[in-house]
């Protein structure tokens, strides 16, 4: 693919999945300026459009744009509004400084997104569908799960559970975690997705809180039992009964399991 020298004038950021990291992108600039630029930008422009779009490469733009360079070196890429935003995806699904929740987010959308352009995914698909196809990697038949997988070296069980995680994540919830000890755990995420929206922002708001931070999920409920936010409304019936609830959903299946067993062998019950 050849390489074009395009103005930084010329080129426009619209609607990114993540804002450039003002650190990442002061110690981008001091090596560009003593090395230059190793990798490309990817641009899109369609033909009734005056400025190039950028699709990767945002921290090594704003670190140009830092440097004063007047043009900066770029593929032009072409494809549909869902290739791209797969390509802008997985360009940020190789990096290793993203949190779990910003994983968790990505995965969920790069999963949406295929599903949107294949949909015999959501049927899981089958060796004669679109849902696999020659890995450049390993040159064998693979599933997107496990492509992507190699491309962003992690398991395909943890692309899966952070696919699950990001899906049921509340938007609002998200908005009030970047910040919190849980946005780089992925299992007090998982924890956190099995509430419904409303409770997950009620439980964002205890985990952001700057003057009594909690670091797990659990430790946000309590401290929400404790406050009087429940008992309020609820009667000691109802508070047991949500305890329970909430240890039920955070059990593993074995926990499940062996709960049931129990509550089938007791004799006591009414």
């Amino acid at each position: 693919m050849k390489v074009h020298h395009i103005s930084l004038s010329e080129i426009e950021v619209r609607d990114r999945l993540r804002p450039a990291t003002p650190e990442y992108v002061d110690g981008l600039a001091g090596d560009m300026d003593k090395r230059g630029l190793r990798s490309p930008i990817e641009v899109s422009k369609e033909p009734d459009e005056q400025h190039y779009i950028l699709v990767s490469g945002l921290h090594r733009l704003m670190a140009a744009r830092q440097l004063g360079w007047e043009t900066i070196p770029a593929f032009v890429v072409s494809g549909s509004n869902e290739e791209l935003r797969l390509d802008e995806l997985l360009e940020n699904l190789q990096r290793n400084e993203l949190t779990r929740l910003e994983r968790c987010l990505f995965v969920a959308e790069y999963r949406r997104l295929i599903q949107q352009s294949r949909p015999e995914t959501r049927r899981g698909g089958d060796r004669k569908s679109g849902d696999f196809h020659q890995s450049a990697v390993d040159g064998t038949l693979t599933s997107w799960w496990d492509d992507l997988a190699v491309r962003s070296d992690r398991s395909r069980r943890t692309i899966m559970r952070e696919a699950s995680v990001g899906e049921k994540l509340d938007p609002v919830a998200v908005s009030k975690l970047s910040m919190s000890p849980v946005a780089d755990n992925l299992g007090e995420l998982e924890v956190l997705s099995k509430f419904d929206g409303a409770k997950q922002s009620q439980i964002a708001d205890v985990l952001a809180t700057t003057n009594a931070p909690v670091p797990t999920v659990g430790a946000a409920v309590r401290a929400m039992e404790k406050r009087g936010d429940s008992e309020e409304t609820e009667g000691p019936d109802d508070l047991a009964y949500n305890k329970l609830l909430w240890h039920w959903r955070s059990a593993s299946a074995t926990v499940r399991r062996r709960f049931i067993v129990h509550v089938l062998e007791e004799k006591d019950l009414p």
